[in-house]
């Protein structure tokens, strides 16, 4: 039985490993030029998603204008003169006046009869029944506390400290921390290492990408094709190619393929990465949190500083 753990444990190891190393690969096609774009979206080699999207022509959208002006002006009814048509006044039809109808007179009204209110009788109150001393002795056994608070009338106090920590920072205190120097150079030392193991992590490569049909006077487009040149020893750019349009016969397109694999290891110590960043610039803000609520004094900052802090508080 040992023999067939032992033999488990390394199958289980073996296919953790597969899966933790087996790589991710995706690639992106795209095509696009004046006309409008395609783009293709591969993974392991398979296809799971294409789009296409076609823009109108300029020469398309002048010719549907032309073909609306002819029909509006095909669509203008066209007046004939006709001989004027006479005009009959009508004459006003006499009214009648009716006799106004004779009002009918009816009963007088009766005279209202004063009403007498007669005064009510005082309610004379009732003997109270006093609680018996053995029930009243029975509650403050009960309750001990509520005379004592009752007497006192004050509501019981909170720490200061404890007052203190839940304010809220104001805005300037806020962007004060957050702009100090150690706090955010540790913030963009720690964004840029993220930037790094992201662009590690996805591997990315450009293939057979290009740039035609630039277009400019033979100044600016020698400019550009040096620039080109130089720019083959930088990475992500050496496979990319800008092309000038000396004879101006090819029309603005770009197209090329966009590879990126991974693997489930590097996504895992990427997230460990990122929280392991994030939980110590936390603490650090934190910490600085508390001092500043404790003691009112905030650190002090250059005169770069204080302007953006008063620029983000004006905002």
């Amino acid at each position: 039985m040992g023999g067939f753990f032992f033999w488990l444990l390394v199958v289980v190891c073996v296919i953790a490993l597969v899966v933790l190393f087996f790589p991710l690969r995706f690639r992106v096609d795209f095509d696009a030029n004046e006309r409008g774009g395609r783009a293709e979206f591969f993974f392991l080699g398979k296809r799971l998603w294409s789009g296409e999207k076609k823009r109108k022509h300029k020469d398309a959208e002048e010719t549907f204008d032309d073909d609306a002006s002819d029909d509006s002006d095909a669509a203008v009814p066209e007046y004939v003169e006709t001989a004027p048509v006479p005009v009959v006044e009508k004459k006003p039809t006499p009214v009648e006046s009716k006799p106004a109808e004779e009002k009918t007179s009816g009963p007088e009204p009766s005279e209202a009869k004063p009403l007498k209110i007669e005064p009510a009788e005082p309610a004379v109150p009732g003997p109270v029944e006093a609680e018996p001393k053995q029930q009243t002795e029975e509650k403050i056994k009960a309750n001990p506390a509520e005379p004592e608070a009752r007497e006192s009338g004050k509501p019981d106090e909170e720490p200061a400290a404890e007052k203190e920590e839940k304010r809220k920072l104001t805005d300037k205190e806020f962007w004060t921390i957050l702009l100090t120097p150690d706090l955010d150079g540790r913030a963009f030392r720690y964004l840029k290492n993220i930037i790094a193991e992201s662009l590690r992590l996805l591997d990315i490569k450009f293939v057979d990408c290009y740039v035609e049909g630039i277009r400019g006077d033979y100044t600016s487009m020698g400019y550009g094709a040096a620039a080109n040149a130089v720019a083959k020893g930088f990475p992500y750019l050496e496979a990319w190619d800008f092309r000038m349009d000396w004879e101006r016969n090819r029309e603005l397109r770009a197209a090329g393929k966009i590879c990126t694999s991974t693997n489930f290891c590097r996504i895992f110590f990427w997230l460990f990465l990122v929280a392991v960043y994030g939980g110590i610039l936390f603490v650090s803000f934190w910490r600085r949190r508390a001092r500043v609520l404790k003691t009112g004094e905030l650190p002090e900052l250059g005169y770069i500083r204080n302007k953006i802090v008063a620029f983000m508080v004006e905002d």
